[in-house]
């Protein structure tokens, strides 16, 4: 129930900002805190964080974009619900372009991209908040993305990255020991680029993939 939800204090950001309340929002549910299938009614979200409907509003509109939101003419909006056909889909579309940009970005990276690539590679081997974690492994990628330069390839693979994020939650939150697996895979793929070795990169991250792959489908197959 939205009445009962505790949003802790984001520091450093005001909180009657729009950019606040999709934080709180997407943590909650990336966390479970909100689950599939709730509906989120503006007026009650506006009591709870103690904000006007307006950010509010454009807090759901972002989320939605972001498939974390589904906004229903008739039911308003509501937290998506991952299903198997959906993570079957992002994942065989982010396979098939993963690679071209990949080829692409291992050349064009920047020594500042490798070191802030590093940066949310050490926040994530110690961060012990699944949803944050997830957020800063959306972060990682979407940065890697953004090393190819291309604005269309990379727009695609970021929003597949803010929905796989849905599945990366699940799956974590049911087998953790992925958790440590998946930053050695991180590791690996970041030095990759930074020898420029594109087929290495290619590789290590169509594991990646198929790992994250096979543990979602694990999660959901036995809920249904």
């Amino acid at each position: 129930m939205i009445a009962k939800l505790h949003f802790p204090t984001i520091t450093g950001i005001p909180r009657t900002t729009q950019a606040s309340v999709t934080d709180y929002l997407r943590k909650a549910i990336l966390s479970g805190e909100l689950p599939a299938g709730t509906r989120l009614v503006q007026a009650e979200l506006s009591q709870v964080l103690n904000v006007s409907v307006t950010p509010i509003r454009e807090a759901l509109r972002e989320l939605s974009t972001q498939g974390l939101v589904d906004l229903d003419a008739f039911r308003g909006a509501v937290v998506h619900a991952p299903t198997l056909a959906e993570l079957e889909e992002i994942f065989e579309i982010r396979r098939a372009l993963l690679p071209l940009s990949i080829q692409r970005g291992v050349h064009a990276i920047t020594v500042q991209e490798i070191e802030q690539a590093e940066l949310l590679l050490a926040q994530m081997e110690v961060e012990g908040d699944r949803p944050r974690w997830v957020e800063l492994n959306r972060q990682f990628h979407d940065l890697l993305y953004q090393a190819d330069r291309s604005l269309h390839l990379k727009t695609l693979l970021q929003r597949l990255s803010d929905i796989a994020a849905i599945y990366i939650n699940l799956s974590f939150a049911e087998r953790p020991l992925q958790k440590e697996s998946a930053e050695k895979e991180h590791r690996e793929l970041l030095e990759a680029y930074r020898s420029k070795d594109a087929a290495r990169a290619i590789n290590i991250s169509l594991n990646h993939i198929n790992s994250t792959l096979e543990a979602a489908r694990k999660v959901l197959q036995s809920h249904q």
